[in-house]
This record gives C-alpha cells, structure tokens and sequence, in this order.
C-alpha cells in the first residue's frame, strides 16, 4: 500500500521498488525513485530495528548513488551524489565491519570523487585510502559482483601517478586485472584489462581484449551494464587502431 508521498509503505516492498529502478542502465529519474525508497527504508528501521536489514539497505543505497552520479556529467551535481553514497557506505561498514559491500562502494565513490573534484589521484592520502579500502573488500570478498574489487584496485594502480608521486605501478594494475580475469571471465573484467593493458602500450593485447567485451553475449548483468560500456569499448578499439596503423 502507498502513502502520501507516493512510496509503499513496508520495508520490504520498498527494497523491491528500490531494486526494479535501479537496474544498472536505470535512467536518473528512477534511481532517484530507487534512492527515496531506501531512505524511507532506512528511516522505517531507525525506528523499528526489527522491521529490516539496515546494512543491506544502506549498502544498496551506496550503490544507487553510485550509479546516479554515473549518469551525471556536471562535476558539482555528481559530487551531491558521490558525497551522498560515501556517507552511507560508511555507515554500512560500520553497522557491518565483515561485509564487502561497504568497503567496496566507499572506494568506488572516493576515486570517482577525485575524477570529478579534479584532484585525480595524485593526492597521496586520497590514493592510500582507495588502495586500503580496496585491499579490505579484496580480503572480505574478492569475488563480488564478478570480482569488481580486483578491479578497483587494478584501475588504482593503473591511473595514479607513480611513485614519488603516488602509488601508480602498472604491474600491480596488470596483477590484480589478471586476477579479476581468473575470477570472473565477465566482459567488463575484460575491458578493465584492456585499459591496464593500453597504459602499459601492450596494444594487441589490448584490442584482444576489447573484442572479446565487444563480443560478449549481452545476458545476464551485461545485459543492462553494457548498454553503458560496450560504446567505450568500440571507442577505445577504434582509438588503437588509428594510433597504431
């Protein structure tokens, strides 16, 4: 049953709708649905503890921010939701300091922070920081969501300037992308290689692997993830081919 505002009224079928709106090609408008649900979800719990699971509400509500601030090109409005997911994955972690999920979208969000701010992750501390929270969900669980914490370090280690400056080391990024792979023979661990593998200048490798994301059968989760990704994988194969013909 709906209440004034238009949102049901029990946690659970507020999870439910949260779930239907934010699908990983979801537009704006529904994670932005997908989101109030799980504040009131949240709210409901705060104040009946009994009636829900906070820490899978408040993790889910990380990756919703995520995802919205994903489909934001203004750096200010993307920074609302980054700032906005940061918090409640920490606060997931600490309801739950066992679980992956809090750490995971905690270092998704800070690197995309630096992205948008435009700091990049020169910034030693900020690096580190990313670096700790991603070795952390490594530990809890490598393997979640087709091993995206290997991913996030792969992409750490592959983006940040290298030492002095950083902590930028591109075999530690070829490392942890080979171990995704090895994981989860999923289309986006194989972009993810392609991208370690074009800043490394391993450029067949790189093409080779960007076929195959390209090739990938569009079932499942990549069904709606790579509605996203599969443009930027044709535009960085086309993107090797004219620099290296």
């Amino acid at each position: 049953m709906e209440s004034k505002d238009g949102l049901p009224g029990s946690v659970q079928e507020l999870l439910d709708l949260s779930e239907q709106k934010s699908l990983d090609d979801a537009p704006l408008d529904d994670l932005e649905t997908a989101a109030a649900a799980l504040d009131k979800a949240i709210a409901l719990v705060d104040e009946k503890p009994g009636e829900g699971d906070l820490y899978e509400l408040q993790w889910r509500l990380a990756r919703v921010c995520f995802l919205a601030s994903e489909n934001l090109v203004d750096p200010a409005e993307k920074l609302i939701w980054i700032a906005r997911g940061e918090g409640v994955a920490d606060a997931a972690s600490k309801v739950n300091p066992d679980r992956v999920e809090g750490y995971y979208y905690q270092a998704v969000l800070k690197g995309r922070r630096a992205e948008a701010s435009g700091l990049g992750l020169s910034a030693m501390v900020l690096a580190r920081r990313v670096e700790k929270l991603g070795l952390r969900a490594v530990e809890i669980d490598a393997t979640f969501d087709n091993a995206s914490p290997y991913r996030v370090l792969a992409m750490l280690y592959a983006n940040a300037p290298p030492w002095p400056t950083s902590i930028g080391d591109i075999d530690e990024a070829l490392e942890y992308a080979e171990k995704a792979l090895e994981a989860s023979d999923y289309p986006m661990n194989h972009l993810i290689m392609a991208e370690v593998l074009i800043e490394a200048e391993e450029f067949a490798d790189a093409r080779a692997e960007l076929k195959q994301v390209l090739a990938a059968p569009e079932v499942g989760k990549w069904a709606h993830e790579g509605e996203r990704w599969r443009p930027h994988a044709l535009q960085l194969l086309k993107k090797i081919e004219t620099d290296t013909d």
